[in-house]
């Protein structure tokens, strides 16, 4: 049983087992109650390792071999004390105990020993039960491993094996979570129980599942679940898990974790008996608050399938969802009928034969739905116009809104349409197309059922589409024209238009109070927002770009930030445009890049910033900031600073302190570039005795992200110099900035 422990019984037990070797059958009866007599009497005064030893000793012989009639005897007679479950237990344990049994008494049988055989034979029963029950209590996960090969049925309370060794199932049951391990050892035994048992058998599993405490329980189980349900041959074992703990089937992270090991599989291409486990059991999710269905598509829904290394995976998924697909889910269709079209398309790519016939097939399978052809059309167009958001032929703002307009106008015709296009938009649309999509799916909300749905989408099981639909509720809950008043939402950084624009100026019955004298935490939180998706598009693409010149670098930035504010004051003015509201706000910025004196490669942007707001505040003033680059110095090396001269900052903040550096790094922590005050950057240098590099370290724990620095401070006039000559001075030739930022607020 250890292999560590010499097979050899101690020397206080030696002579005992050498008179059992020694002795005939026809007197190994008659001895056997001195023998249990005299090991008794050892058992009381011997030290653990010696019962240590005499257990892996009796464990040998136990083996298969040749045994004398007086061995048998002794061995089976005392295993209850010689074998005990301190270590692992050992494989097939009760089939070989049985073995030596059936051996002791044919043995005694042969020796004329009737009546002592049938002696034997009842108490070894109870000694057996003895020791596997013991062995059970200390390693319900053992069951297996001890009984293989024995058969066995089950009365209702104990497990018979061989129709004489029994183990009440209610003594060796833990409490609670500790029970699960030998329920799922029961689950794997149902097989190989007979037949008048089974069923038995199952229901107890099923009564004593239901008893077990389901927070406490839910990850165990769920570990087992997913090894199922990742293992080629686990497919039968999944529904049988299921069906003992029917709990699960109503458990959402178990659907999700499912949705995620889906897409992941699909994604590198795993073995396709896993992702045949993996969408049938998602089909088995089918109880509130969990949507299995939903959750297998939603695999497939942000999978890139031009990357994909084997299409086959989403062909089985998309005919798997079809085949299992109820009725009257408009939206499901026209997931399907979307997917089917991306398939189409990168199919077509790689020369796939059979592509058309393909998408064919599928459209006949559901052309008998309710308004086919405006799904057909509006999965049509997601899959041509949502790529081009991810790419340069990015649709322009007045081609977006007619886009728009042509989704309400079709899909805005019957209730069905609506209810498909509004799940479909917020589940399906890329996070670049989100703020579209979102105020498409706005656009289609026109009655009392369209808000019911969007408050519905709230338990959608992909929480992409949940966050969506948060905003959009918290929108209609504003007002939108309605007279009543937005509950309080905390501040945030959102990614999407509407989510910063939930009661944007509504019904100004409650107005949010914001962080700057804009007075409007929303539309802060929209500018963060545009110029954080900038922000981190630049830091997530630096090792790519790093080598490029810092200029180039600087203009890419700018002019990132300059479109996505231009996006945003078209997208405010076409919202507001729905409930007859003017745009509080006209933010307008333009980029200039004067001709300058060369510094060696030192770049430097100027953001003038003109306010004009009747009755309040009346302002121009100038910010300057220098731009230094993070570069490496072997691959994967970044260096430790920046290179920023010291004369550079010293004439810099002569002319005015308000100043700033601005360092473009990769994304370290979070996607962002650093801002620091230049006079917190000269005292840095000159702490760490550093003539012209800031230390890279020591500008990341003073730093703030550009997003914030540019709305909080700059639009925020927390910073700048009014005074007229400096503000003159950004487009001079000599003193002049290489980019001068215009950004004007009205």
């Amino acid at each position: 049983m250890q292999p560590s422990v010499e097979a050899r019984w101690p020397e206080s037990l030696q002579p005992l087992y050498a008179q059992v070797a020694e002795a005939l059958p026809q007197e190994a009866v008659a001895a056997s109650a001195g023998w249990r007599d005299t090991f008794a009497h050892w058992v009381r005064g011997a030290s653990l390792e010696e019962r240590t030893r005499a257990q892996a000793a009796a464990w040998e012989r136990l083996s298969p071999g040749e045994r004398t009639p007086g061995e048998l005897l002794f061995l089976v007679s005392t295993c209850s004390e010689l074998l005990w479950p301190y270590a692992e237990p050992p494989p097939g344990l009760l089939r070989q105990l049985l073995a030596r049994q059936h051996d002791a008494v044919a043995a005694l049988r042969d020796a004329g020993e009737v009546e002592g055989a049938e002696r034997l034979q009842k108490e070894t029963d109870a000694a057996l039960s003895k020791v596997l029950t013991r062995y059970l209590k200390r390693h319900p996960d053992a069951l297996l491993a001890l009984v293989r090969g024995v058969p066995c049925t089950f009365d209702g309370r104990a497990l018979r094996f061989q129709d004489a060794v029994d183990v009440d199932l209610k003594q060796v049951l833990g409490a609670g979570p500790k029970s699960v391990g030998l329920l799922e050892q029961l689950r794997a035994l149902l097989p190989d129980t007979r037949e008048e048992g089974r069923d038995r058998l199952a229901e107890f599993i099923r009564t004593r599942a239901a008893r077990v405490p389901w927070r406490e329980a839910s990850e165990v189980l769920g570990e087992r679940l997913f090894a199922l349900a990742t293992s080629p041959d686990g497919r039968g074992g999944m529904r049988g898990f299921l069906a003992c703990y029917p709990n699960g089937r109503k458990e959402p992270d178990w659907c999700s974790r499912a949705g995620l090991l889906l897409a992941r599989t699909v994604e590198v291409g795993g073995p396709p008996a896993v992702v045949e486990n993996l969408c049938d059991l998602l089909t088995l999710f089918d109880s509130p608050p969990v949507d299995g269905l939903r959750g297998a598509l939603g695999a497939l829904v942000q999978s890139d399938f031009e990357a994909a290394a084997d299409l086959g995976h989403a062909r089985f998924v998309l005919d798997h969802c079809q085949g299992t697909m109820r009725k009257n889910e408009p939206a499901l269709a026209l997931a399907l009928l979307w997917l089917e079209e991306r398939l189409f398309r990168a199919a077509v790519r790689r020369g796939v034969p059979e592509a058309f016939e393909r998408r064919t097939r599928a459209r006949a399978k559901l052309e008998s739905l309710p308004g086919f052809a405006h799904l057909v059309w509006l999965a049509e167009e997601c899959a041509e116009v949502w790529p081009r958001f991810r790419s340069s032929a990015r649709p322009g703002l007045d081609g977006l809104v007619a886009w728009r307009g042509e989704v309400a106008q079709r899909m805005g015709k019957k209730p069905v349409l609506r209810k498909a296009a509004i799940e479909f938009l917020l589940w399906c649309a890329p996070d670049e197309a989100s703020s579209e999509a979102e105020l498409a799916a706005l656009a289609l909300v026109r009655t009392a059922t369209d808000r019911r749905l969007v408050r519905r989408m709230l338990e959608h099981p992909s929480p992409k589409a949940r966050f969506r639909a948060r905003s959009l509720q918290s929108w209609l809950q504003a007002g939108a024209g309605q007279g009543t008043s937005p509950a309080p939402v905390e501040a945030s950084e959102p990614s999407t238009l509407t989510a910063s624009l939930r009661h944007l100026h509504a019904t100004r019955a409650v107005p949010v109070g914001g962080r700057t004298w804009l007075r409007d935490r929303d539309l802060e939180d929209l500018l963060v927002g545009a110029v954080g998706r900038v922000e981190a598009d630049v830091a997530s693409r630096h090792p790519e770009r790093f080598r490029e010149d810092t200029a180039e670098l600087v203009a890419g930035l700018l002019e990132g930030v300059r479109s996505e504010l231009e996006r945003i004051q078209a997208d405010l003015g076409s919202l507001l445009a729905q409930g007859g509201r003017a745009s509080p706000l006209s933010l307008a910025m333009t980029v200039q890049r004067p001709v300058s004196v060369a510094r060696d490669g030192a770049v430097e942007v100027a953001f003038v910033v003109s306010v004009e707001r009747e009755g309040f505040v009346r302002t121009r003033r100038v910010v300057r900031v220098p731009v230094a680059k993070l570069e490496q110095r072997g691959e994967g090396q970044w260096l430790p600073t920046f290179r920023l001269g010291r004369e550079r900052l010293d004439a810099l903040l002569s002319r005015t302190e308000a100043a700033f550096c601005l360092f473009l790094v990769p994304a370290f922590v979070r996607a962002e570039c650093w801002v620091v005050p230049a006079r917190l950057a000269r005292a840095l240098m000159e702490t760490q005795g550093a003539l012209s590099g800031v230390p890279r370290e020591a500008a990341q724990g003073v730093s703030r992200p550009l997003a914030q620095w540019l709305v909080y401070d700059v639009l925020g006039l927390w910073v700048g110099d009014e005074r007229p000559d400096v503000v003159d001075a950004v487009r001079d030739g000599d003193t002049g900035a290489d980019f001068v930022v215009d950004l004007t607020v009205r």
